[in-house]
């Protein structure tokens, strides 16, 4: 009995965020940093409506909404989970670049980042924090720059893996001391004290790596609804590509 109550109270809750013109977003780790003035742009522009984000890596997430998540907009690390979502029949498609993700390679002690990726094979860097490959498309881009590069098989064992960029990191911050990014990390507060370019990071060649084209889609269940056509609006307008250039995305 207490369980059906509880399973009620939960469909209600999830039947007043709908109604109140709260559209439910499945977001990628990386465009965390992004979520409170990207939510305050969108309400700006369209007052009634808001956002409410859960964060993951863009494979889970995909997972979740493959297995009836009740999520109503997907915004991937990538175009490929986004299309996934299409593929399943979910989502209509076709799949919107909304900005375009950077990577970085983050030093929170002193090293020698002159030497560009090739600093990873300095004794010094005994350990380094990167996204799954898997799951992660920041974390497939930091692999494909090593290999292209030449230094996956040399500094692979260095690796902690982490589920997704935020943990990456999490893991770079209070463990490794160096780590594969998305360069919105730097605008986070405990990043603030490595912000300095060529002292404490530098930005991953992209010729290294394919681009890093952030997708997104609406899910049929909301693509009708008001805030569902409005989010699409949104995502492709001026405003949103101020806030996501204002923490190093570039532009679609």
């Amino acid at each position: 009995m207490k369980q059906s109550v509880l399973s009620l109270f939960i469909m209600v809750c999830l039947t007043s965020v709908v109604a109140g013109q709260t559209l439910l977003v499945a977001a990628a780790a990386n465009i965390s940093a992004v979520e409170a003035p990207l939510k305050e742009a969108f309400s700006k522009k369209n007052p009634g409506m808001s956002l409410q984000f859960t964060f993951g890596a863009s494979g889970t997430l995909v997972t979740q909404i493959l297995n009836g998540a009740p999520f109503q907009a997907f915004l991937s690390a990538d175009r490929a989970f986004a299309q996934k979502v299409v593929d399943s029949g979910l989502a209509t498609g076709p799949v919107k670049t909304y900005a375009v993700g950077k990577l970085i390679f983050l030093a929170t002690k002193p090293v020698d980042l002159s030497k560009g990726m090739a600093v990873l094979l300095d004794p010094a860097v005994a350990q380094y924090a990167s996204s799954n490959s898997e799951t992660a498309p920041y974390g497939k881009a930091a692999t494909d720059a090593l290999v292209a590069a030449g230094l996956w098989e040399r500094v692979k064992s260095k690796q902690v893996t982490a589920q997704n960029i935020a943990q990456a990191l999490q893991f770079t911050l209070t463990a490794t001391n160096f780590g594969f990014v998305s360069k919105s990390a730097l605008y986070a507060k405990d990043v603030t004290p490595f912000n300095q370019e060529g002292k404490f990071w530098f930005e991953v060649d992209p010729k290294l790596y394919d681009p890093i084209e952030q997708g997104f889609v609406v899910l049929k269940s909301a693509e009708s609804l008001p805030e569902g056509k409005a989010f699409t609006a949104f995502l492709g307008s001026v405003e949103a590509h101020k806030v996501f250039e204002a923490f190093g995305y570039g532009k679609p």
